[in-house]
């Protein structure tokens, strides 16, 4: 008991060098006296940087060339980086003074061997976030279950071992982590699992077993994992797989298959409701009618991607009514009628390089009455595909609710007009490297909510001025890297909303003079041929003065054909009034005198405290002090002056007015600053009122703050009583800051409109000086008045 006071004089003293270590506490309290913040700096302690937290401390301890844990970091330690060391094991105990920890990270060590409940018996109870990754772990040693109670192992919520060595497991090996949710074991050497892996891991929501050697999956293999709704299987080399592997798993939503070697599937004849994702790309799969997709009653996505299959049947998605997005990317397609018919509920669709013998059938998106976005680029598509000259009939006959087509890198040479009529919804369309090079009038009739199309990278020489509808909403138009020569006059006069037109990479030389041109909107017509002549003085000149941004404009150059002094400049340092014949002296004069007037309001503005100030003092050596007709006498008043204000604005008192009324008015020597300063022996309202009535001026100190006070409310109220019962000016607004009007009381509105004195503060030293000579002035004299103000 002796060693007790000795023991907490050794806690103080060591609390106290951690406070001065770190920079010193700074704490806030509110009105009511509650802590509002609490702030630490960073600290150093056995070479660790610590930094304290409102929800702990966070201790990095990275790059020590460490062995084992560090001693002495705080117990309420949150976050841990042990990163980059050398640490090669962990001994027993090692965290017994840091029972929970947010997250703790141990990658780049040179630990080889963990326990499977490894942080028990290190003293932890929980842990959100175990890092060990980019390590060197060959082995994970599993727990005596006899032994280890799962129920007493620690919580962690997420073990990300990715990228060790690990090449297999014994069973029951991450027994005694029954409260973790999820377990990254990607980018290892993993090659073999048993059933009974990763029994223990009741609570395991999700597993990335990603970027293994893993060839086959036993039956059963997650039968320990019933509430597992993630897995990821991705880039590994499973040959083929069977829904026995996870057929206990009723809560799968997400499983990626990608990357693999699979050829068939086998699911059985058990269905999977709760499977949302899907994802088959990157295997081996050629015939889609092996794999029995109607078990994914509730499959909302399916990429099936980069797997050559070559046929589809009418059948194949008829069990997936509730799909929204499908991907057949990079396939071989070349069988396949009415593959889409059961699909109502589509949104996405991507036969990206996908179809290899395109036909004009026009029942190719059959029943396809959601689909938002399809995506048809880089399929050989020829404009006979799209459209059907002898029926008329367009391959988007049956897409109504399409948003978003994507047409790039085809062959569509000539596009027939009706090509697009049944789209009557779409907005965005591109058409980019498509080797278009014809566009007939009408091709985009039907586009009435069309607002963004690409057309770059094609070989357009012309577009006529009717190409579009008239009640286009088009916004944005690309037509960049193609062969036009000249823009038609009227083509932009479609929507008065145009935003965006890229013309660059063509071989336009000039605009012609009446081209019509949207006002606010953006352009980019650099690396074009244009030619500075008077011909483009026009254009120029609109540029210049028109809400319009141009894109690169020092890749807009004037090209050979300009006029010399302009040859490879950019056109916006065209002058045509210089070679145009323009009197450019005119010009000169009147743009000195803009700019002179500019020059002289802004030094108007930025001296108007000083010019105010000056044009005072002039006014008081012209017209003098005619308007007072009451001179100030001591003896006249219990004070001389009364400053009323909030507590908040005691800072500016005491910090500037006093200071100022010591050493520019020694004469003002019975002052009352605020409630401080009020008779002790009457009531506060009684009290206001003496100090009020004995008063030569009573000043008010206004600011955000003290408007919205009712007790200064009411001082103001009692200040303009008494201005009504002596009828003399005795009343001063100070203004400390702006107030919008709408936050100003009635009564300070009622008294600035009867032309009271009031007097705004300013940061600037000349508005300054114009404030206290304003000051000196109301006190020499009151004036009388000449109506009251209705309080």
């Amino acid at each position: 008991m002796a060693s007790t006071p000795l023991y907490t004089l050794l806690c103080l003293g060591t609390a106290c060098v951690l406070f001065f270590l770190s920079g010193g506490l700074s704490l806030k309290y509110d009105i009511l006296g509650r802590n509002e913040s609490l702030n630490f700096s960073s600290v150093s302690t056995s070479g660790c940087q610590l930094t304290y937290t409102s929800r702990g401390v966070n201790a990095s301890c990275t790059n020590l060339n460490l062995h084992s844990v560090p001693e002495g970091l705080p117990y309420n330690t949150t976050v841990l980086d042990l990163s980059r060391n050398v640490i090669e094991t962990l001994y027993n105990k090692s965290f017994t003074y840091l029972p929970d920890i947010i997250k703790l990270d141990l990658s780049y060590n040179n630990i080889t061997a963990i326990e499977g409940g490894t942080f028990k018996p290190l003293g932890i109870n929980e842990i959100h976030v175990l890092q060990l990754t980019l390590g060197f772990i060959k082995n994970i040693v599993p727990l005596n279950q006899s032994i280890h109670h799962p129920h007493h192992s620690p919580k962690i919520h997420l073990i990300n071992l990715v990228s060790n060595y690990l090449i297999s497991f014994q069973d029951f090996v991450f027994w005694g982590l029954n409260q973790t949710n999820i377990l990254k074991l990607g980018y290892n050497f993993i090659s073999t699992l048993s059933n009974y892996t990763f029994c223990g891991l009741d609570q395991l929501i999700e597993i990335d077993l990603s970027d293994n050697n893993l060839i086959y999956l036993p039956e059963g293999m997650f039968f320990c994992n019933k509430v597992l709704q993630k897995l990821r299987l991705n880039r590994n080399k499973i040959q083929s797989w069977s829904g026995s592997t996870i057929s206990n798993l009723c809560s799968l939503n997400h499983l990626n298959l990608s990357g693999n070697k699979i050829k068939n599937i086998d699911n059985g004849t058990q269905t999977f409701p709760s499977l949302e994702y899907l994802d088959l790309s990157l295997n081996a799969i050629t015939y889609i009618q092996f794999i029995p997709l109607q078990i994914y009653t509730n499959l909302k996505i399916l990429d099936m991607s980069n797997n050559d299959l070559f046929w589809i049947l009418p059948n194949t998605f008829s069990g997936l009514t509730n799909l929204k997005e499908l991907y057949l990317t990079n396939e071989l397609l070349t069988h396949y009628s009415k593959p889409f018919q059961y699909m109502s509920n589509l949104h996405i669709l991507d036969l990206s390089s996908a179809i290899q013998d395109m036909t004009s059938d026009v029942t190719l998106f059959t029943n396809l009455t959601s689909l938002k976005r399809l995506f048809l680029c880089k399929n050989n598509l020829q404009s006979r595909h799209l459209f059907d000259t002898l029926t008329s009939r367009s391959l988007f006959t049956n897409l109504e609710t399409l948003l978003t087509l994507d047409l790039r890198e085809n062959d569509l040479d000539m596009l027939a007009p009706g090509t697009f009529n049944p789209l009557k919804k779409l907005e965005i369309l591109l058409l980019s490297q498509s080797s278009v090079k014809v566009l007939f009038t009408g091709v985009f009739e039907g586009l009435t909510s069309l607002k963004a199309l690409d057309l770059s990278d094609n070989y357009i020489s012309s577009i006529s001025d009717d190409v579009f509808p008239i009640q286009s909403q088009l916004s944005v138009l690309n037509m960049s890297n193609n062969n036009l020569g000249i823009i038609s006059m009227t083509l932009f006069n479609i929507n008065p909303d145009f935003q965006s037109l890229y013309i660059q990479h063509n071989k336009i030389t000039t605009i012609k003079r009446g081209t019509i041109f949207p006002k606010n909107f953006t352009i980019d017509a650099s690396r074009n041929p244009l030619g500075c002549t008077c011909d483009l003085r026009w254009f120029v000149k609109w540029l210049r003065l028109s809400n319009v941004e141009v894109i690169h404009p020092n890749d807009t150059l004037c090209s050979q054909s300009s006029i010399k002094d302009m040859v490879e400049s950019p056109i916006l340092s065209f002058n045509p009034d210089k070679y145009c014949g323009i009197n450019i002296l005119l010009i000169t004069s009147v743009s000195l005198t803009g700019i002179l007037v500019v020059a002289l309001s802004l030094l108007a503005y930025w001296k108007r405290w000083w010019f105010n100030y000056k044009a005072f003092l002039l006014r008081l050596a012209i017209c003098g002090y005619k308007e007072m007709v009451q001179d100030f006498e001591d003896h006249d008043y219990e004070y001389q002056l009364n400053l009323m204000f909030q507590e908040e604005d005691q800072e500016w008192v005491d910090d500037i007015m006093k200071p100022v009324l010591q050493e520019r008015f020694p004469h003002l020597e019975r002052v009352v600053f605020g409630d401080n300063d009020l008779h002790l022996g009457m009531f506060y309202i009684n009290a206001l009122h003496y100090a009020v009535e004995n008063s030569f001026k009573t000043v008010l100190l206004l600011s955000n703050n003290s408007v919205r006070e009712a007790w200064f409310i009411t001082k103001v109220r009692i200040a303009l009583e008494e201005l009504n019962d002596s009828k003399l000016d005795k009343v001063i607004l100070f203004f400390l800051e702006d107030i919008d009007d709408e936050d100003l009381p009635y009564l300070v509105r009622l008294f600035l409109s009867k032309n009271k004195p009031y007097m705004l503060w300013t940061d600037d030293e000349d508005g300054q000086k114009l404030f206290w000579a304003q000051f000196e002035k109301s006190m020499r004299s009151n004036k009388e008045l000449n109506s009251v103000i209705p309080v």
